[in-house]
């Protein structure tokens, strides 16, 4: 097992794990995932204070809804970067960043982010609705449940949105891993479906045409 924190945390469960579930390395994985969440609902629940005066501002809920999810990606993005950087100051003062190459800092990085901001995204579609206080949980125990289920069907862990944001499981380190162009594509579209979902249920309870 790797010294570094940066490695540990955000690099993933390696393949050589598939004869069993590993659930230290699993909660390892998670635990960024899960502070990642509690600051997005952290600033999601300050948001929502203000959201009656924003909607005034914008004028028009559509309006608004591309201010409000825009807002949400972005604190997600700079919140996944906050995490990262932690983890790399920690690598530094503990001497292990020499493991760290500039090109698998960034590989890793890029994989974790990018399924960082599918899960923004989500988190935001889900705000708008009455389970939002389920989001945090529900979207932690998707990214858990769905890596559980990827070891234990290997042939399917391709398909497991919990894995995504792994390098170890990806084509950047594993020749069988996932290709990572189509996970950060899928994504993408991910981000996109949350957004248009999220402008659609807000066109039909306003009925705005």
């Amino acid at each position: 097992m790797s010294k570094s924190v940066f490695i540990r945390l955000f690099a993933g469960l390696s393949p050589d794990y598939f004869d069993g579930i590993p659930m230290i390395l699993l909660g390892q994985w998670l635990l960024p995932v899960g502070i990642f969440l509690l600051l997005t609902g952290f600033h999601a629940k300050r948001s929502r204070k203000a959201g009656v005066l924003s909607l005034y501002r914008y004028g028009r809920v559509l309006h608004w809804w591309k201010w409000h999810f825009g807002k949400g990606v972005a604190r997600g993005l700079w919140t996944g970067i906050w995490l990262l950087l932690a983890a790399l100051s920690c690598d530094i003062a503990l001497e292990n960043a020499a493991v760290l190459s500039v090109e698998l800092t960034l590989k890793i990085s890029v994989l974790w982010l990018a399924h960082m901001l599918s899960v923004a995204a989500l988190f935001t579609l889900l705000d708008l609705f009455c389970i939002r206080r389920f989001a945090l949980g529900g979207l932690l125990l998707l990214d858990g449940l769905t890596c559980i289920i990827g070891y234990g069907i290997p042939k399917g862990s391709h398909l497991m949105y919990g894995m995504w944001g792994m390098y170890l499981q990806s084509s950047l380190c594993e020749a069988g891993g996932f290709q990572a162009e189509a996970v950060i594509g899928a994504e993408a579209i991910l981000l996109a479906a949350s957004f248009f979902g999220g402008r659609e249920y807000l066109k039909r309870e306003t009925n705005i045409i």
